[in-house]
C-alpha cells in the first residue's frame, strides 16, 4: 500500500471500522488542543466552543493546551484590553473549560504586546503562560507513569519575520540560541515517560505557510527524535492535519481550524482536511490517543500512538 492510498484508509476506513475506541481502556490524562482561536466570536469561534465544552466533559479534560495567534489579528495590548473579555472569558465558558489552559504565542501576538499575555497569568485563575518557553509535569494517578510537555516560542525562530521586524513586537530581542538549548537540555533530563512538544508553526504542513516554513525540520525533526518525543502539535496552518514521516518516532498534528484555509495533503499525510474542528489526546500508560474532532462534534480522524522507551 502506498503512502497516498494509507491515507486515504486512515481517514476513511478505520473510523467506519471502529479501529480505536473513543478513549479506550487506557485514558490516563485527556486534554483538549487547538490553536488559531482569537476571532472576537467569529469564524466558528462560539461553535467550536461549544462542541469543545461537550468534548472535553465527554474525554475528562483535565486542562487545554492553546497553540497561538491567541488574539487574531494584533494580539492585545495589555492585561485589560477588551480582548481579554471578548475572545476568551465570554466565549469559552462551559464549566468543562474552566481548566487550566496552557498558552504559547503565535505570530499575530506579537503584532501586539506579548509580555501582556504572559502578565495575564497572574491575573486568570485559568491562563497559564509563565514565559516564553516552558515545560509543566503531569503524573497518570495510579500508573506512576509521567507526562512532560514543552512549549515553545516559534515566532522568533522564522526568518521571514525578522525581516519584517517593525510589525513584531520585540521579537528580533528573543534569544532563539537560549531557547533551542533549553529544549536540547530540558529533552535529555526528562524521565518522563511520554513527551509532547508544543509550538506555533509546523515542522511539517501541507497548509498555506509551507513554503516560509523550510528551515522547521531542520530545527526540530532530528531534536525531537533524539529527544524521545512522541508528537509535536503545532497551529499556524488553517486546517486539521497528522503528518507521521517514514522511520520517524515522531507524530506531527496541525491544528488551526477556525477561519480555514485549503489544505493539500503531503506524501507523509495520515490525515489532512479543510474544515473547523480541534483535537483531543488522552495519554495512558501504553497508549496516547489523538482524535480530531469537527464543529458539529463528528470524529474526523483517531490515530493511537504506542510508547516507545528509551
Amino acid at each position: 500500500m502506498n503512502r497516498m492510498d494509507r491515507f486515504r484508509c486512515v481517514a476513511a476506513c478505520a473510523l467506519a471500522m471502529g479501529a480505536l475506541p473513543a478513549h479506550g481502556g487506557d485514558r490516563g490524562i485527556s486534554f483538549v488542543v487547538f490553536g488559531d482561536w482569537g476571532w472576537n466570536g467569529y469564524n466558528h469561534q462560539k461553535e467550536l466552543a461549544e462542541t469543545m465544552g461537550s468534548e472535553a466533559k465527554s474525554v475528562g479534560a483535565e486542562f487545554i493546551v492553546s497553540l497561538g495567534d491567541n488574539f487574531q489579528v494584533n494580539g492585545v495590548r495589555s492585561v485589560q484590553d477588551p480582548l481579554w473579555r471578548l475572545s476568551y472569558e465570554d466565549i469559552y465558558t462551559n464549566p468543562s473549560l474552566e481548566k487550566d489552559w496552557y498558552c504559547v504565542l503565535g505570530n499575530h501576538d506579537y503584532h501586539g504586546n506579548p509580555q501582556a499575555e504572559i502578565d495575564y497569568t497572574r491575573v486568570s485563575r485559568r491562563w497559564n503562560m509563565p514565559a516564553r518557553w516552558y515545560s509543566v509535569k503531569k503524573s497518570i494517578e495510579g500508573s506512576g507513569t509521567t507526562l512532560e510537555m514543552f512549549f515553545l516560542d516559534t515566532s522568533p525562530l522564522q526568518r521571514k519575520y525578522w525581516s519584517e521586524a517593525d510589525h513584531y513586537s520585540d521579537l528580533t530581542s528573543q534569544d532563539t540560541v537560549a531557547q533551542l538549548r533549553w529544549l536540547d537540555s530540558s529533552l535529555a533530563a526528562s524521565k518522563a515517560d511520554w513527551k509532547l512538544v508544543f509550538g506555533h508553526h509546523p515542522v511539517y504542513s501541507g497548509g498555506k505557510h509551507a513554503p516560509e516554513l523550510a528551515d522547521m525540520p531542520g530545527r526540530f525533526a532530528q531534536r525531537f527524535e533524539k529527544g524521545g518525543v512522541a508528537a509535536y502539535f503545532s497551529g499556524h496552518d488553517h486546517h486539521l492535519e497528522h503528518i507521521h514521516q517514514p522511520g520517524s518516532h515522531v507524530h506531527y498534528f496541525v491544528d488551526g481550524a477556525h477561519e480555514i484555509r485549503p489544505v493539500t495533503p503531503t506524501p507523509a499525510s495520515d490525515f489532512a482536511v479543510s474544515t473547523p474542528g480541534f483535537m483531543t489526546v488522552s495519554v495512558g500508560k501504553d497508549t496516547l490517543r489523538v482524535r480530531a474532532v469537527g464543529q458539529d462534534g463528528k470524529l474526523l480522524h483517531q490515530f493511537a500512538i504506542p510508547r516507545r522507551d528509551g
